[in-house]
């Protein structure tokens, strides 16, 4: 099978890119230049895909100057919009597309399960609205459409759980800000296995949270994780110190979501990490 992907060189993307072609797919990633070179080149690069899955984006953990939201809104948004104009002109449409958001979408006050309407109306929450609706026109198409609103990705290699393990190694580890703010995450094995089973599954369409069952706060994950290494965590990131480091772009780590994968539980999709020491005592060798 055909599988096209955007955002391929990223951490998500080159995970998935490595755990589809050791599964003997025929994986084509959809390029930056792709993009630039106009509709015509992403029309022969998706032609004849039987699956599409939409990764593009800048990262989200920088300082948030108004030249850089700019580029997290248009990597997400136009890259969606062209890539969606491009789906509709190839002569075999794949039969599923699968386009990750992410769960900054919802407010962080509430319990969020996919049919919450608690949104959020901050700049990520927006983004991600704008970002969902560039898919609009595929609607009116033959091709299954899925959502992935994914939470904080855990791997030891990449993402935000490497950048973290050398400070907690030393003993450095922090709670950010006061802590309390909910923390979704997922395990890399869980996310990938959940991107098969969404497109592997003839019902799938629709948006899908991809977190892990069991919810948790900043300060006990922070807890968890300085135990797992037995390091003690007696350090605050205090909020003005994060507002400073990333400006506007501090609230992606000031703020969570409380989020449950009410869907793939339904699926009985298999977590095989479903509790945050589940996924630590996996992702730290002792």
């Amino acid at each position: 099978m055909k599988i096209c992907l955007t955002g391929g060189t990223g951490f998500l993307g080159s995970r998935i890119t490595h755990f589809f072609l050791a599964n003997n797919f025929e994986v084509v990633n959809i390029s930056r230049r792709d993009f630039h070179a106009g509709i015509d080149t992403l029309v022969q690069k998706i032609e004849g895909a039987d699956m599409l899955i939409n990764l593009a984006g800048a990262p989200v953990i920088k300082k948030w100057t108004s030249v850089y939201k700019n580029k997290i809104r248009n990597s997400r948004i136009n890259t969606t919009k062209k890539l969606v104009e491009a789906i509709l002109k190839v002569e075999k449409q794949p039969s599923i597309v699968l386009s990750s958001s992410a769960v900054g979408i919802y407010d962080d006050i509430y319990e969020h399960d996919e049919f919450s309407d608690r949104l959020a109306n901050d700049f990520l929450a927006q983004v991600c609205k704008d970002w969902e609706a560039a898919l609009a026109p595929l609607a009116s198409t033959d091709i299954k459409l899925a959502v992935m609103r994914i939470g904080v990705v855990l791997d030891d290699k990449e993402g935000a759980l490497a950048k973290m393990l050398p400070s907690f190694k030393m003993g450095f580890g922090a709670v950010v800000g006061d802590g309390l703010q909910s923390f979704p995450c997922i395990h890399i094995s869980d996310l990938l296995s959940a991107i098969w089973y969404i497109l592997k599954n003839p019902e799938s369409k629709g948006v899908y949270n991809l977190v892990a069952p069991e919810m948790v706060s900043n300060k006990y994950f922070s807890k968890i994780l300085g135990q797992k290494l037995h390091k003690p965590v007696f350090f605050k990131a205090p909020k003005f110190a994060m507002k400073m480091m990333f400006g506007e772009g501090a609230d992606v780590l000031l703020k969570g979501q409380k989020v449950k994968p009410q869907r793939l539980l339904d699926l009985g999709f298999p977590f095989q990490f479903p509790t945050i020491e589940s996924m630590l005592d996996d992702l730290i060798k002792k």
